[in-house]
């Protein structure tokens, strides 16, 4: 029984640990079959690669396509977009259009009289195209007569004379104006609102790159949940030839328990031996449907949808470049790193917008109404006038200046601990990038490996099989061979998923973008 109990124990154990999640992975390109590669292909039919099946990078594609975070960032982007362009708007020159109609209530307008103007004299008084008040001229027979461009004053019964004739101004009850502004903020331009567009135009970036990385971490995902789903297959087809292979056992064994060449007990071991490996695949299975639930719901997938691989999973596959030229290129080219990059360069223009507002500033205005009656011409008269008026206007608010102040301190404590965050993230950076390619370095060293081990157990396992027929071996020897051969074709499987694993957070910790 020990030997029966040590092999369920360490397929358990391996099984277990065979299952363990990466990260993600891309697709194997150049695929080179290896010496084990038949090794591969032959553990199951569900591993070899299909014209049009699925692959990482369709996984990966399927994934971004219908991203819910995707879609988020490209909001945000938008977002952004559309705050810079309200930055822009406002540099331009404010114009403002506004019209007016008021009814006036009737009241009795009183009687002016110009007598004291002229201290008893009897000198007429006309009205000049400005509204005031000139001397006229009487002929003999009474006539008026008025300067060039005056004429009588409005509503005068008689001619008017300095000798106590008065008149009374007409009474408007309809009031209409037409007004148009333009308002200039001369020192806001270039000093505040130039400063508000230029941090609106880098957050815009920002976001953008935060784009490309939700897009790479979409990719990512789905990548992981794609190779994870094939480790669990290949998981699953080891468990069930595992599972053959002791069924073989045991009918051989039972021929040998019906000869009376072999004691019943090792046929009870063997029987515990194959409830043991039933056990083992439906555990397999039941990780496969969990890892096949995990790939669909990052790609969106309908349910019921099948999954058929399209893409190798043996071959070498190469690791690109040294650790220090990978590093460098993530400095270089890690969205994560330049969007943090912009967003401390956008701190920095809104600080020097909010120190601006510590000063004065200057705005001119010109304003153009059209008024009927236009409040301007005196006599009013009923009929629409056109006047106008420039502005030049100083402003400065002493609070306004505390106020601008404390938001300038706000946003240089924001740009510093931005600036910590980038710098703790290049940090970061290198020892991911370093950890990576020595990750993936160790996987190809461990296919080989997985290879011989592979090649070994299945000579081993054949002879010990041979020689368990022909009865020079023991029940034992042939469970131990079947441990080995289990334990050999996992590790061949789990060796070339962890490459692609490696090789795919290298590609995600350098900054490699996906495809549109």
């Amino acid at each position: 029984m020990r030997s029966t109990a040590r092999w369920c124990a360490a397929a358990a154990t391996v099984l277990a640990a065979s299952g363990a999640w990466g990260q993600e992975a891309p697709q194997a390109q150049g695929d080179a079959p290896g010496a084990a590669g038949a090794s591969i292909a032959g553990l199951a039919a569900a591993l070899v690669p299909h014209e049009g099946g699925l692959t990482a990078d369709r996984a990966a594609a399927r994934a971004v396509r219908t991203s819910l975070a995707v879609r988020a960032a490209e909001a945000n982007t938008e977002a952004a977009g559309a705050t810079r362009t309200e930055a822009a708007v406002a540099m331009i020159p404010q114009i403002a259009l506004s019209a007016r109609y008021t009814r006036l209530s009737p009241i009795t307008q009183p009687a002016l009289n110009f007598g004291a103007l002229s201290s008893g004299s009897s000198q007429p008084f006309c009205v000049d195209t400005n509204g005031g008040i000139v001397l006229g001229s009487r002929s003999a027979g009474g006539a008026l007569s008025c300067p060039n461009g005056a004429g009588p004053i409005p509503g005068s019964s008689t001619p008017s004379t300095g000798s106590g004739s008065g008149f009374s101004f007409p009474v408007i009850l309809d009031n209409i104006v037409f007004n148009g502004t333009v308002t200039v903020p001369l020192t806001d331009i270039p000093f505040r609102l130039a400063r508000v567009y230029e941090a609106a135009g880098l957050t815009v970036e920002a976001r953008r790159l935060d784009e490309l990385s939700a897009r790479a971490q979409v990719a990512a995902d789905a990548r992981v949940a794609f190779y994870e789903y094939v480790r669990a297959s290949g998981q699953v087809m080891a468990a069930a030839q595992a599972l053959e292979s002791v069924q073989q056992h045991r009918a051989d064994l039972a021929r040998f328990v019906e000869a009376g060449t072999v004691a019943r007990v090792d046929l009870l071991r063997v029987e515990a031996q194959v409830a043991e490996s039933e056990r083992l695949v439906l555990a397999a299975r039941e990780g496969q449907s969990l890892a096949q639930a995990q790939l669909r719901q990052r790609i969106h997938a309908r349910e019921g949808e099948r999954f058929e691989l399209g893409e190798a999973l043996d071959g070498d596959l190469p690791v690109p470049g040294t650790a220090n030229q990978l590093i460098d290129r993530a400095l270089q080219s890690r969205p994560e790193l330049q969007s943090l990059d912009r967003q401390t360069h956008a701190l920095s223009a809104n600080l020097a917008a909010a120190r601006a507002g510590m000063f004065p500033s200057i705005s001119g205005q010109f304003s153009v109404d059209v008024a009927n009656p236009n409040q301007r011409f005196v006599p009013q008269t009923n009929d629409f006038n056109t006047t106008w008026s420039a502005t030049i206007q100083a402003q400065w608010s002493p609070t306004g200046a505390f106020s601008a102040n404390a938001a300038a301190s706000r946003l240089a404590a924001q740009r510093a601990g931005l600036t910590a965050q980038l710098n703790q993230l290049r940090e970061g950076t290198e020892i991911e990038v370093r950890g990576v390619w020595i990750s993936a370095q160790t996987s190809r060293a461990a296919i080989e490996s997985a290879r011989r081990q592979v090649l070994s157990a299945e000579e081993s396992y054949r002879v010990r099989r041979e020689r368990f027929q022909a009865g020079s071996a023991v029940s034992s020897d042939l469970t131990d061979a079947e441990l080995d051969l289990l334990r050999a074709r996992l590790a061949l499987v789990n060796a070339n998923v962890d490459l692609r694993e490696s090789l795919a957070r290298l590609r995600r910790a350098v900054g490699e973008r996906e495809p549109d």
